[in-house]
């Protein structure tokens, strides 16, 4: 008896439990991880989570392999590429960011609503930038967005495709803003291809390996403890075998 409770509680799945400071898991994330053993309860005690407005509970396998995304995106050879997108007189001003979002605050939503369901979650891969302008106008700071979908073909391997992407910026004014928003409208789009390569090279790691679930997780997904974490900023990949 004593050996079959042992090999029981070697399974250790975990409750996790994530109370988001904005509708739709969106914003400042409170999160609570409890262990327990397969069977057994997992009990969650948290009585000051101030102000919410929308919340998860997942049950998670032990076996997940858990694949946190910003240490990843900011390698060195794809800042580098990042930094090909803008050239002089702009420049990044920040790390690589991946949080997620969900498709119907994507800003481009409105132009095919129905391509993925409203709540479905993107990864928003995304930094700041600086537009050093001429005397008469206002210096320029702002983000530029990528969306990516990551997903499990039928085979169960595991691939990500570059949905689309955005810009938003303040300043540049009175006589700047035309020409900050042609560079953009050039250079943005085509960093498409360059992300889309960055991604199909780590990728690659594996080719080899089949998975039967993919999803997203807050941060990066701890598996015991409590804490904090901006969700729209920092999100993990985890795949299951």
């Amino acid at each position: 008896m004593e050996a079959a409770r042992k090999k029981e509680c070697g399974n250790m799945p975990v409750l996790s439990n994530y109370w988001f400071e904005n509708t739709d898991f969106r914003g400042n994330t409170e999160f609570l991880s409890q262990p327990h053993c397969a069977g057994c309860w997992a009990w969650i005690n948290w009585s000051d989570i101030g102000s919410t407005h929308s919340t998860l509970v997942w049950e998670r396998s032990d076996g997940e392999i858990i694949v946190d995304l910003p240490p990843i995106l900011n390698a060195q050879d794809i800042l580098a590429a990042v930094d090909a997108i803008i050239t002089s007189p702009a420049s990044r001003t920040s790390g690589i960011n991946a949080g997620w979002i969900p498709w119907k605050y994507v800003p481009y939503y409105g132009q095919a609503p129905g391509r993925h369901g409203d709540l479905d979650l993107l990864v928003n891969v995304f930094f700041s930038f600086h537009v050093h302008t001429p005397w008469y106008c206002s210096d320029a700071d702002g983000t530029i967005n990528y969306y990516v979908v990551p997903y499990l073909d039928g085979g169960g391997h595991l691939g990500a495709y570059v949905d689309g992407w955005s810009y938003n910026y303040g300043g540049g004014g009175p006589f700047c803003t035309g020409s900050i928003n042609d560079k953009l409208n050039s250079g943005v789009p085509a960093g498409m291809g360059t992300l889309q390569k960055m991604l199909d090279t780590r990728l690659a790691l594996f080719a080899n390996s089949t998975f039967s679930t993919l999803y997203l997780l807050p941060g990066s997904g701890d598996k015991s403890g409590s804490g904090s974490v901006d969700v729209d900023e920092h999100v993990s990949l985890v795949l299951l075998p």
